[in-house]
């Protein structure tokens, strides 16, 4: 840290914070990523696809090996599996657009400086910015911007995922100060999500109430109340 070697105990204490902080945020994302597909089915059903094609195109050893009859419970994602989940990546990106975990954010000005337009900023100042509103801006991301729509995210040449600048997508926050964590807490949702999704359908309690919390993490102020309905085959390859 700043050059200088990172003393035990520090270490000890900031590796399980990490843990935690990121299981927090993965889990609030989560949820509005949940209520986002309860809301637009087809979206749903264009991620249960895409994982159907992943697992389809396993060796026939694989399926041998990890399927036995219809043991759907027996599948577990692969890394090189869960990476090519291009438009889960998009869905799941496109729900942090929406709801960031962490929704407001600051930076203090550390020497005198000057922005393009004129504006004076002086060591020491307080620079607030709101990543739940940046990411409804429709400056920013065009008239659409309040439509839950991953395909925002995807080339339309070949669909393949297409990152967006940390100063427009702030979700992981960006320059020196990126998150550390974002690529394992991709990794963490789409595995979750996929397992989720691929075994069952995930639909809100009729009348439960969704609201933020705004805090630190935004959080789901009555949680998120939730049935699931377990897939059988021909069900998954409608």
């Amino acid at each position: 840290m700043g050059g200088q070697p990172l003393l035990l105990p520090r270490t000890h204490f900031s590796s399980p914070n990490r843990k935690l902080l990121g299981r927090d945020t993965s889990s609030v994302a989560l949820s509005w990523f949940f209520w986002l597909l309860h809301h637009n089915p087809e979206v749903e059903h264009n991620i249960l696809q895409e994982i159907c094609r992943i697992v389809g195109a396993r060796t026939s050893s694989d399926r041998d090996r990890e399927i036995k009859s219809d043991d759907d419970e027996a599948v577990v994602f692969k890394p090189e599996e869960i990476k090519k989940m291009e438009y889960l990546h998009a869905a799941l990106s496109e729900a942090l657009r929406l709801y960031p975990s962490v929704p407001l954010d600051h930076k203090e000005v550390v020497e005198d400086d000057v922005f393009p337009d004129g504006t004076i900023l002086k060591k020491g100042t307080k620079v607030i910015y709101a990543m739940y509103t940046m990411g409804r801006m429709e400056a920013i991301w065009g008239k659409d911007c309040r439509e839950y729509k991953p395909e925002r995210w995807l080339r339309s040449s070949d669909g393949r995922f297409m990152s967006e600048s940390a100063y427009k997508f702030t979700a992981f926050n960006g320059g020196p100060r990126l998150c550390l964590g974002k690529d394992f807490a991709y990794y963490q949702m789409k595995f979750v999500a996929a397992s989720i999704i691929y075994r069952y359908r995930v639909k809100v309690v009729e009348n439960h109430p969704v609201e933020p919390k705004l805090a630190l993490t935004m959080y789901m102020k009555h949680g998120l109340k939730v049935t699931l309905q377990k897939r059988d085959h021909a069900g998954r390859h409608k």
